[in-house]
């Protein structure tokens, strides 16, 4: 052989086993807990994602749902990358919402999406609820968009055209396609004035070769109760392990903070089903969607149950996640959710392929921990807030962004960074501190969900260790809302510290006349994050 020739042969299976080095499934962990329900991205922002399914497409984790941010109800499809299962990129809407060839501006506004990949002609393929009849299906050749919606709706058993179809879930299943999917009956004469207005139930098709349509043949997803549990079931999710089939779903609930997890298993499609009741409340959620997580190492595969978790009422927007592993018996049953507020849930998973996402929050020079406990906080009716941190290095703050939420205000939200000498300046009358930047925005400039309000500043040149602050403050009858962490639970207690002022309240307070209208808010931060130059 030529030596030209051996090192040419040498390069090529040097590049061949770099690129099976590449492509080797990498080991990672991640662990979940009952209580840190908010996502957000790499720049800080909620994940603006309900009725929402993770799926592994290409080596890679998205996470698809309903955008609530915009105004205030489902309003086109978001998506997020990830490669760990923490850090999520955010990648925009699926297609353009307000687009005119879009089907999700009338009923259902395209809630639960779902999207499955077809292997033999390459496509993603995009259903989603959007009234009757049928669902809407769009496709597109990469998982992020954009999608294109088709003509055709995707149709359910006839059996089901006169009631309308609702909460459903699209699965590749050892190569088929499946949909299993709930129908509401709004004339079923048994419905009561209070409880249920409805009665809907499950059933399960198979897709068409295609991922396009159904079969229009369906079996019902029923237990051998057939009681009101079975007639209320939604939000399902279809999976198999082993030669066992599993629908998981909840009963009906609509975005509220808890209901019945159920867990039906059979052998066949076909049925027949035995149930399950997991937990009476989900953990104050309800299911989004099982994701499977395969550690590399050992082949295991670990069903997480992911659910919403909602506060109840309007703000759906406000809702979280929650993600805990799945535990199988002998028999194909499984272990109880377990709900308790100190468990956590370790799990070892395939890496995703490529480098793990940044953005403007995991870059920051100073931030409150990625992954507190945050909670919604709404008083800025009642209070001016202060909030406190020390330098964490010298150099310039180009700007500080926080968390905020909107309702329906007409004042404008106003924000204003600062220094201080000490915490006792805020305690002193007649104390001016030295200003960095402020920043003012109305209601149209923000959403209804935590997205960040930024304040820009210019030669805000700081050292470290030195004191800084930033001002909240937005008196409305409807108040802006922000998010909140106990310090006492993080290793930060001494350098994020919260005070508030009494709105109006401008005066020495106590029978002493010795006590300030401003105090502090014990162990509270808000969330934030500043960048440096």
């Amino acid at each position: 052989m030529k030596l030209t020739s051996l090192v040419s042969s040498l390069t090529a299976l040097a590049s061949i086993c770099s690129a099976a080095a590449t492509t080797k499934a990498v080991p990672a962990s991640v662990t979940f807990d009952n209580n840190r329900r908010f996502l957000f991205d790499t720049d800080g922002r909620q994940i603006d994602a309900y009725g929402a399914k993770i799926n592994n497409f290409n080596g890679k984790y998205y996470l698809y749902g309903n955008s609530f941010s915009e105004t205030g109800v489902a309003y086109g499809i978001k998506s997020y990358s990830s490669v760990d299962l923490v850090s999520w990129q955010y990648e925009g809407f699926l297609f353009d919402p307000s687009g005119k060839n879009n089907p999700c501006a009338g009923s259902g506004g395209c809630g639960r999406p779902h999207i499955v990949f077809n292997a033999n002609t390459k496509t993603y393929v995009l259903w989603a609820n959007a009234g009757a009849p049928g669902y809407a299906v769009a496709t597109s050749k990469a998982p992020t968009g954009p999608f294109v919606f088709e003509a055709h709706r995707a149709l359910i058993d006839p059996a089901f055209d006169n009631l309308n179809p609702a909460d459903f879930s699209v699965e590749v299943i050892n190569g088929e396609g499946f949909i299993v999917f709930s129908a509401l009956n709004f004339r079923d004469p048994r419905a009561g004035d209070v409880w249920p207005p409805i009665f809907q139930n499950m059933h399960v098709s198979k897709l068409t070769a295609d991922f396009m349509n159904t079969t229009r043949q369906s079996w019902p997803v029923v237990s051998s109760a057939n009681d009101l549990i079975d007639n209320e079931a939604e939000s399902p999710e279809i999976f198999k392990v082993g030669s066992t089939y599993y629908v998981a779903a909840s009963n009906t609930c609509g975005y509220c903070n808890g209901s019945i997890a159920l867990l039906y298993r059979s052998n066949s499609i076909q049925g027949p089903w035995t149930r399950q009741i997991l937990e009476g409340y989900s953990c104050n959620g309800q299911l989004e969607g099982v994701l499977p997580l395969t550690n590399p190492t050992t082949g295991n595969v670990t069903n997480i149950w992911h659910s919403t978790t909602v506060p109840g009422g309007p703000r759906t927007g406000f809702s979280g996640h929650t993600f805990q592993p799945l535990i199988f018996n002998t028999d194909g049953s499984a272990k109880n959710l377990d709900c308790s507020s100190t468990a956590t849930f370790p799990v070892e998973f395939t890496k995703g392929n490529g480098s793990v996402a940044a953005g403007n929050a995991t870059k920051a020079g100073d931030a409150t921990p990625a992954l507190a406990v945050y909670s919604p906080v709404c008083d800025s009716d009642s209070f001016i807030l202060y909030q406190t941190w020390t330098a964490s290095k010298s150099g310039t703050i180009k700007s500080v962004s926080v968390n905020v939420a909107r309702g329906v205000q007409t004042v404008p939200l106003s924000l204003t960074v600062f220094k201080l000498s000490s915490i006792n300046d805020l305690f002193t009358p007649e104390y001016k501190w030295t200003p960095l930047g402020s920043s003012s925005c109305f209601a149209n400039q923000t959403s209804y969900t935590f997205d960040t309000v930024t304040v820009p500043l210019i030669n805000a040149t700081v050292s470290q260790g030195e004191l800084l602050g930033f001002r909240l403050q937005g008196a409305d009858y409807s108040p802006w809302c922000h998010l909140e962490f106990d310090t006492k639970e993080e290793a930060c207690a001494g350098n994020f510290r919260l005070f508030q002022q009494g709105q109006g309240q401008y005066s020495w307070r106590g029978l002493q006349g010795k006590n300030s209208p401003v105090y502090e808010r014990q162990g509270k931060s808000v969330k934030f994050f500043a960048t440096y130059a």
